[in-house]
């Protein structure tokens, strides 16, 4: 008699240790969260004016597109950019293998989805788009200036566009 409950107290200890354990790790993830993958991956500050960055051409297009690189490496990981395209630009229809996040912050533009819709949007307008999306852009009829960002190493898969586009 006495070996059973000795038996029970060492299961109800145990039980009640493995819970204050798993009690404790919940608690501590709410108290100190992890940080995301973006915000840990550079610690480092990067503070950029427009007026001081490198613009470079941007390759593979018609010219006239261009790029500065805010942080990052574009060739081997994320990355942060600004693109300005001139007055009128049509940017290929093309798509990433990383997802896509712009905010466009001059220029009225027209997005051009891989079905052939098309929709015009001002400046201030944001666009998170997935791995594989294909789409175009028409800058309007001021030059056009975006923010991007890039999970993955940056590149710009041409691709036909949609015969209503051309």
């Amino acid at each position: 008699m006495i070996s059973k409950t000795l038996n029970r107290a060492k299961t109800a200890t145990f039980k009640f240790i493995k819970t204050a354990v798993v009690l404790m790790l919940l608690l501590a993830g709410v108290l100190f969260p992890s940080q995301s993958a973006l915000s840990i991956e550079n610690t480092n500050s990067a503070i950029a004016e427009l007026s001081s960055v490198t613009w470079k051409p941007l390759e593979g297009i018609p010219p006239g597109a261009e790029v500065a690189v805010l942080s990052g490496n574009p060739a081997t990981g994320a990355s942060e950019v600004m693109i300005r395209l001139p007055a009128g630009y049509h940017f290929p229809h093309h798509s990433h293998t990383s997802r896509e996040v712009l905010f466009w912050s001059e220029g009225e533009f027209t997005y051009i989805a891989d079905d052939g819709t098309k929709q015009t949007l001002e400046p201030d307008s944001y666009l998170n788009l997935p791995s594989g999306t294909k789409h175009s852009v028409v800058c309007g009829q001021q030059p056009c200036l975006v923010y991007a960002r890039y999970d993955e190493p940056f590149d710009l898969l041409l691709s036909p566009s949609p015969k209503n586009d051309q």
